[in-house]
């Protein structure tokens, strides 16, 4: 098994487990899988449906980067819903931002592969339709990877 298909299986059941409530929750298994490395996100948007955890934040600030992990889950969260048979999945995007605060090409790995139209639907376009606040002089390169689950 590769890292990422191990990453995929501990972060769905970890994201399930944080859910706030009954109605906030996703259908997780009992899997236990040994992982290489962890992961630790600065920040976790549960919605009915959909988890979105911000991986990592170069360049872009904390306030900025909650804000677009909030308003990609509620865009999720209602595109899962109106959705007529939701594949489970997940998906690692790392998405780099120029100094204007417009997303470029993400690199994305989707998980299974039935479930990558989906994700790119509810999760990937309304990721590369957000507007980032625009880079300070010394901001370098700017990026933001985040890793989402889904499923009834």
């Amino acid at each position: 098994m590769n890292c990422f298909s191990d990453l995929v299986i501990f972060l769905f059941p970890l994201l399930a487990g944080c859910a706030a409530g009954p109605h906030d929750t996703l259908a997780g298994g009992t899997t236990t899988v040994k992982t290489q490395e962890s992961t630790t996100y600065s920040y976790v948007a549960r919605r009915p449906l959909v988890a979105i955890g911000l991986a990592k934040s170069d360049g872009i600030s904390d306030a900025d980067s909650h804000a677009i992990v909030d308003r990609v889950a509620d865009s999720a969260a209602a595109c899962f819903r109106r959705a007529k048979n939701l594949v489970p999945g997940a998906a690692r995007i790392v998405i780099p931002v120029d100094a204007g605060g417009v997303a470029g090409a993400p690199e994305v790995t989707f998980a299974p592969p039935d479930a990558a139209g989906l994700g790119m639907l509810c999760v990937l376009a309304p990721l590369r339709l957000a507007t980032f606040s625009p880079a300070d002089a010394d901001a370098g390169a700017r990026s933001m990877s985040i890793e989402s689950a889904w499923g009834p």
